[in-house]
């Protein structure tokens, strides 16, 4: 991990959840992904739109960062309220391998 904390660390469950994607297949972690996505009623375009400048193209520090679409949807729940990170919390945790 790296010095910088992730937005997500202080949600110790979710942290842990999106660290279980990593090693996951594309295909797997692309499919839980857009569970996530359709979760998330403001992930459309103009959220999209808002945030992908932010996408870091330079710096790949974390193993997400290589991925545009999964950058985007992790990072796009640091913009969601606590009762839609506790959905998706929910449904990592029904779909995540154990």
């Amino acid at each position: 991990m790296s010095n910088k904390k992730r937005w997500y660390d202080a949600i110790p469950e979710l942290r842990n959840l999106i660290e279980g994607l990593r090693d996951l297949s594309k295909e797997k972690r692309d499919d839980l992904l857009d569970g996530i996505k359709k979760l998330h009623p403001d992930f459309d375009s103009a959220f999209i739109d808002r945030h992908v400048m932010e996408f870091p193209m330079h710096m790949k520090r974390r193993w997400y960062d290589q991925d545009p679409y999964t950058w985007l949807v992790i990072n796009g729940l640091k913009y969601a309220d606590r009762p839609l990170i506790d959905k998706v919390i929910d449904y990592l945790r029904r779909r995540l391998p154990a």
